[in-house]
């Protein structure tokens, strides 16, 4: 039946649940779920049960690995990712956490928001709109959805195209100094398309801070060395393009929004518990996992 829904366009929710017992595509329509079997048939499981997603998605077998993975899977494809970029995205996600795939990213000479085991180093210039827009959720994946077990650090990269990011990036470690960094940071990404002297000094008056010390101090370099380090630490880590987030070493490969950040320090959180993913023995209806 599976090898028959394959050649298909649409697939309904009792075909899948006839093909996938075990999977929720219940938020999937047709299409979206013709996707999701294209990809489980493709795509090996990660951990637990050695057989493609979808085997380990038959019903009697009880790997709770398979689950958490069609759940990403269902994930993209509700969102109309195509199958060959939504293949490579998850094969791209779960080979990140091998341990020659993580990266040194120290997660300290940065101001740190949130305590818990999963450090999370995040690379990022005051003039990219889309470190702008990681702002909040990466605020409320610290202090709400993830609270007591992510701590975020943050850590400068500005490119040289960007004219005002480094004054920026200064400006903000004056304000850490001071005990305000978090406070500066969210101010100068609210206000990213106004980052003249004038108006770093209007954010620093808003936080009571004295702004002409405080650019006296940026453009005599007081924070060149600390803004130095962190790009080399950055280039270090391959970082080319921002925000770069990097999850105990593990460069990010999800969209930085809610869904998919709960998700990934959720699977960084059991990889932690499980001492790294481990395959159970394979029986013999299944097939050793393949890259």
């Amino acid at each position: 039946m599976l090898l028959a829904l394959l050649l298909t366009a649409a697939v309904t929710a009792e075909q899948a649940k006839q093909a996938v017992p075990r999977a929720d595509l219940s938020a999937l329509n047709d299409e979206q779920r013709a996707v999701f079997l294209q990809v489980a048939t493709e795509v090996f499981n990660y951990a637990g049960c050695q057989d493609t997603l979808a085997r380990c998605l038959a019903a009697g077998v009880k790997d709770a690995h398979a689950l958490r993975m069609a759940a990403l899977v269902a994930q993209f494809a509700q969102e109309n990712v195509p199958v060959q970029p939504l293949i490579n995205v998850v094969e791209k996600y779960y080979a990140s956490f091998e341990p020659k795939q993580r990266v040194k990213v120290p997660a300290d000479n940065c101001a740190v928001l949130g305590k818990g085991p999963v450090a999370l180093v995040e690379f990022s210039d005051y003039q990219c709109p889309h470190c702008a827009q990681a702002v909040q959720p990466l605020h409320d994946l610290v202090t709400s959805w993830r609270k007591g077990k992510v701590r975020l650090c943050s850590k400068y990269f500005p490119f040289p195209q960007h004219a005002r990011a480094r004054i920026a990036a200064a400006c903000a470690e004056f304000a850490r100094a001071q005990g305000k960094f978090w406070e500066m940071h969210e101010l100068l990404f609210a206000h990213q398309e106004a980052l003249e002297d004038t108006n770093l000094k209007q954010y620093a008056a808003e936080l009571k801070l004295d702004g002409d010390e405080m650019l006296k101090q940026v453009y005599a370099g007081k924070f060149d060395a600390v803004i130095e380090k962190h790009i080399r630490e950055g280039l270090s880590a391959g970082v080319s393009a921002t925000p770069a987030l990097f999850i105990d070493g593990r460069a990010n490969q999800l969209p930085v929004r809610r869904w998919y950040l709960e998700f990934t320090v959720d699977d960084e959180l059991q990889w932690q518990k499980e001492k790294g993913w481990k395959f159970d023995k394979p029986s013999g209806k299944q097939v050793a996992k393949g890259r």
